[in-house]
């Protein structure tokens, strides 16, 4: 017979105890659960740049808004308000599609204190509108120039009213930064760029420590074109700074500024590239010869008194007679390419236009139509300096876009227009909507802002609001924009039509005497 085992009640509470203990060890001792499989990073979204954008992103108050917000908020440096320190920052930064601006950068630089600046400056600044492309909000890149000058006194010019115009007085002994005619060396930037390469001579000890880059030096062109006060604003070290002050210190006279006619001492930054590759006294590097100055009948001019102009059309500019010569190749009629083509072309003496040069490219076939465009000008009127015809160099932007490119407003030669004009189109906005019933329920009033697309054919194509009011509202200001009759197109230079962004306000609820106005009429 088996003996019954009898436990007491202080066993039966240690038996309890352990038996709560080993549920815990038995649960560690289950295999681990796999860990889970991490998910894949999320792609960031695409930065386009601005040839790529139906829209460029804007500063959501506008362009105006945006010089007030950089010139109340920026804090000068001690450096610039003492003038020790003066020119321009610019910062890259990239405006994503909820309008926020990032990866703000220093592209071109002034001074450690100058870029700190800059950059908060950017940091700071509120949201943007951002680029749209195919209808949807993206992230792009933009770039902003900020100017850091000393504050002027209140002495330091005077302005009078002549005709509309404020004229500047001109004072003998001050030094500007822009004038109406800028400084520019005898025999043209081509010659200038010949005389540094060939005068510059690479340190020993740059080379022996591999430093290159740029240098940048500011000096003061006098009015007898004398060159003076040659400073480095930025540098790079290693006597490169000494040897760039050296031969910019030693250039030519150049062709003086002029403000109101009158020759003045103009601020004027040049940079001076040391490369281990091409500089004189850079191993294996050869020293070119000092260029000759061209005769005076051979100096080229990038601005003189009488611009060039086409020959027996005076509302014609060459730049429209330049894109109405353009023969589109099949590369940008079918979609392929797009884009502008920056050129340069001479004037000479006799009205024809030569020596074009592509400054900017897009692609070999649209680089070829913009060139054969300057051999098919008409021939134009040359410039002329003090009387006599000169030779003149004219940089120009060609459009090279396809049937499907919208352009901005300001892109196109002629409007787009409503048929009737402002008038009917006031009417037409006035005649046509039907006012929500929110307005009179909540005593709402306001405007609408839409912008949309007039198509090529005339018709009004994408429609968005830009400035909302309310949900209704907004509905209501889209339909009547998109059952709008067809528009007279906006025009290119060559008179070709073309699609481009139009924007409209409209005002919610009609005002009476607007209603009243357009009953009359």
């Amino acid at each position: 017979m088996p003996t019954a085992i009898r436990l007491s009640p202080r066993g039966l509470l240690l038996g309890g105890l352990l038996l709560s203990l080993a549920g815990p060890v038995a649960a560690q001792q289950k295999p681990a659960a796999k860990p889970a499989t991490p998910k894949p990073a999320a792609t960031p979204p695409r930065i386009y740049e601005s040839y790529e954008l139906q829209t460029p992103p804007e500063y959501a108050e506008g362009r105006f808004a945006l010089q007030q917000y950089l010139k109340t908020q920026l804090q000068l440096p001690a450096d610039v308000k003492e003038n020790r320190v003066r020119g321009s920052v610019t910062v890259a930064a990239v405006v994503q599609p909820d309008g926020r601006l990032t990866d703000a950068y220093i592209l071109r630089g002034l001074s450690p204190e100058c870029n700190a600046e800059a950059l908060r400056l950017m940091k700071a600044m509120p949201r943007w509108r951002p680029a749209r492309r195919n209808d949807e909000a993206v992230a792009a890149r933009i770039q902003q120039s900020i100017a850091f000058e000393p504050p002027r006194p209140a002495t330091d010019h005077a302005e009078a009213q002549a005709g509309g115009r404020v004229v500047e007085e001109v004072v003998e002994s001050k030094v500007y930064t822009y004038v109406e005619q800028m400084p520019q060396p005898i025999g043209g930037m081509d010659y200038l760029t010949q005389y540094i390469n060939a005068s510059l001579r690479y340190p020993a000890e740059a080379v022996q420590k591999q430093v290159e880059g740029k240098v940048f030096v500011n000096f003061v062109v006098g009015p007898q074109g004398q060159i003076s006060n040659a400073k480095v604003t930025k540098g790079i070290g290693a006597g490169c700074d000494e040897e760039a002050v050296r031969v910019i210190s030693q250039m030519p006279a150049w062709a003086p500024g002029k403000q109101n006619g009158r020759a003045v001492s103009v601020s004027y930054t040049l940079p001076v590239t040391f490369s281990l590759q091409s500089t004189p006294g850079a191993p294996g590097a050869a020293t070119p010869p000092l260029p000759t100055l061209p005769k005076p009948e051979d100096k080229i001019y990038t601005y003189v008194e009488q611009m060039p102009a086409v020959a027996g059309a005076p509302q014609t500019t060459i730049a429209a007679a330049l894109q109405a010569a353009v023969v589109l190749p099949k590369e940008v009629t079918q979609g392929g390419q797009s884009g502008r083509v920056y050129l340069s072309f001479v004037v000479s003496r006799e009205g024809k236009a030569e020596d074009a040069k592509i400054i900017r490219p897009l692609c070999p076939a649209c680089d070829a139509a913009a060139l054969a465009a300057v051999e098919r000008l008409p021939l134009l009127t040359p410039g002329r300096q003090n009387g006599q015809p000169v030779r003149v160099q004219l940089t120009q932007t060609l459009q090279l876009y396809g049937p499907n490119h919208v352009f901005e407003l300001r892109e196109a030669a002629t409007p787009a227009a409503f048929t009737g004009g402002p008038t009917a189109l006031r009417q037409y906005l006035t005649d046509k909507l039907r006012e929500p019933e929110v307005l009179k329920k909540e005593n709402l009033r306001g405007v609408v802002e839409v912008r949309f697309v007039v198509q090529a054919d005339g018709k009004v194509g994408a429609a968005e609001v830009l400035r909302p009011l309310c949900r209704s509202c907004d509905d209501e200001a889209l339909r009547l924009v998109r059952a709008m009759p067809a528009w007279q197109p906006a025009r290119n230079a060559a008179g070709q039509p073309i699609a481009v962004r139009q924007s409209v306000v409209v005002t919610m609820p009609v005002a009476e005497n607007a209603r009243k106005a357009d009953t009359q009429n």
